[in-house]
């Protein structure tokens, strides 16, 4: 079934500058010019760029990514460091066991793996049975992403829906540190550690925390003013704590001749 739409579309809208181009390439006998490529985007980008569409929320990005930084540097076939000695593989080789098959203890060998250092043996598993199902190295990165962002992560309510609604990047980080990834040393340094590396993520792609608007500076002397309340009181100092020293009764037009300390 085709639906009615007008002609022409976005779609073909959208290809007419390089129509455009190839056309009077063709004329001018000149060679049509090659496309210019799109950069690739790097994958501390893509992770930015993909839960930003997911959580919405700037600050909760940055302290989940800031915590994922600490968890992995960022990397989806990180193999926990006491684990590459203990089982005597780089991060390439225990991907590529556990992606053939000649690694078969992925699930229960209590290894930190991935972007998020998978450790618990039911938290691998799911994350073993999701790139099973979808066809995947377990290292691949859009594969992790998909998993936290449509699968784990929306699981722990809580730590999701604070995600969404944290108004600092402390407020994100902490959440993730103490109800996601769960380290053994949560202590106020930890959080503070990891709240500064989610900092860094929120300078870079959400722009610094804004500065407070300034107020604006006072008129310069003399100038009018216009009173419109029937009774206005005058009083000894700027502020409603200092007394009384008179009063103009039934509004007016008058001229500011001096300002001290204002």
């Amino acid at each position: 079934m085709f639906a009615a739409t007008e002609c022409p579309g976005p779609y073909l809208q959208s290809k007419f500058p390089e129509l455009a181009q190839k056309v009077n390439a063709q004329l001018t006998g000149q060679p049509t010019p090659a496309p210019t490529p799109t950069p690739a985007k790097s994958d501390e980008e893509k992770i930015w760029d993909y839960f930003m569409s997911k959580i919405g929320n700037a600050y909760g990005v940055a302290g989940l990514m800031g915590n994922l930084y600490a968890e992995s540097g960022l990397r989806s076939n990180n193999l926990q460091n006491t684990f590459e000695k203990r089982l005597g593989m780089t991060d390439e080789q225990y991907t590529a066991g556990v992606d053939n098959g000649t690694y078969t203890n992925f699930v229960k060998d209590s290894a930190g793996y991935g972007l998020a250092q998978w450790t618990f043996w039911s938290r691998k598993q799911n994350l073993l049975s999701y790139c099973r199902r979808v066809g995947s190295s377990i290292g691949n990165l859009d594969m992790q992403l998909d998993f936290l962002g449509d699968i784990e992560l929306p699981g722990y309510k809580t730590v999701w829906a604070t995600l969404k609604t944290a108004t600092s990047v402390r407020e994100a980080s902490d959440i993730v540190l103490t109800q996601f990834e769960k380290p053994a040393n949560q202590s106020e340094a930890v959080k503070q550690q990891r709240a500064k590396y989610g900092q860094v993520y929120y300078d870079k792609y959400a722009g610094s925390t804004p500065v407070p608007p300034q107020p604006a500076p006072a008129p310069s002397v003399p100038y009018m003013v216009r009173v419109v309340v029937n009774e206005l009181n005058i009083r000894k100092g700027p502020g409603t704590n200092y007394p009384v020293v008179g009063s103009i009764k039934g509004g007016g037009v008058f001229t500011i001749i001096r300002q001290q300390n204002n």
